[in-house]
């Protein structure tokens, strides 16, 4: 990673957002960081000619730059979530009608300079997409919302520790995504004022430590982590008990399809997940 920034930890705790990693706990947030690195697996031609085939929803932007897998399926060694480079080229109007292509992200200053990608890890194996966007359009309350507001529970224990947790957690990501980026990107990004975005934003760019949004960002981190993502393991549980509740009301009492199978993920310190 780069040098420390000049803004302190409390003055970026009263304003909010959160602060650079490498002002919290660099030994912490450099081990984290190089535990997601070692879970990378290369993305091969194959992977790709699957990937292509494969996504018909949550596509991924095809100017994000894929430079790794962050986990697989166990059964069948296809991609479940993609590792993508934090930075990617500026958008082609040319383009705009092509699916999963947007004009409304980041807009380069400088034609086809590289912009801002804080989205790292990416869900695409195509039955969690699907579930996990059942489960973030369910009815009221919605899981996101209930998620929110078990990390901001007042002064009750538990929700101060997975905030506290979770605050860690972005700290973890920010600084994996910082240290993908070249020498060159680095300083390019600072000079271009792209810091804050890739090196203070937390998962998926978030400012904010209790800020919950889109549960596929949070799963994908999850999944690729071991598990270090507090709101992508309350995915993981409920949609465990979904599964679970389909497969009890199962008339034949055969077992449904499990769309999240997979063995328990280890968080970076070692622990096993229940």
């Amino acid at each position: 990673m780069g040098n420390a920034s000049s803004a302190s930890v409390a003055d970026a705790a009263a304003a909010g957002p959160l602060p650079p990693a490498d002002l919290a706990d660099p030994a912490r947030t450099a081990a984290a960081a190089a535990d997601y690195a070692s879970r990378v697996t290369p993305f091969t031609p194959d992977d790709r000619a699957w990937l292509a085939s494969a996504q018909h929803a949550k596509v991924l932007d095809p100017l994000a730059r894929v430079i790794g897998v962050g986990a697989r399926d166990p059964a069948t060694d296809r991609p479940r979530v993609l590792v993508l480079y934090p930075l990617r080229v500026a958008h082609d109007p040319a383009r705009a009608a092509d699916r999963g292509f947007s004009t409304r992200k980041w807009n380069s200053r400088a034609g086809a300079a590289p912009v801002p990608w804080p989205n790292t890890f990416w869900l695409c194996c195509p039955k969690l997409v699907r579930a996990v966007g059942a489960l973030e359009h369910s009815s009221d309350p919605t899981p996101m919302r209930r998620f929110q507001e078990r990390l901001v529970a007042g002064e009750d224990a538990r929700a101060k520790a997975d905030a506290a947790t979770f605050a860690e957690q972005h700290r973890n990501y920010a600084a994996f995504r910082w240290s993908l980026l070249t020498s060159e990107d680095r300083a390019s990004a600072i000079r271009e004022g792209y810091e804050p975005a890739l090196r203070t934003a937390g998962i998926g760019g978030l400012r904010h430590a209790t800020q919950v949004k889109c549960l596929h960002v949070h799963y994908a981190h999850f999944l690729a982590s071991g598990g270090d993502n507090v709101v992508g393991e309350w995915v993981h549980e409920e949609l465990e008990r979904r599964r679970r509740a389909k497969t009890s009301d199962d008339d034949e009492g055969e077992e449904a399809p499990r769309e999240d199978e997979h063995p328990p993920p280890e968080r970076p310190n070692g622990d096993t997940l229940p």
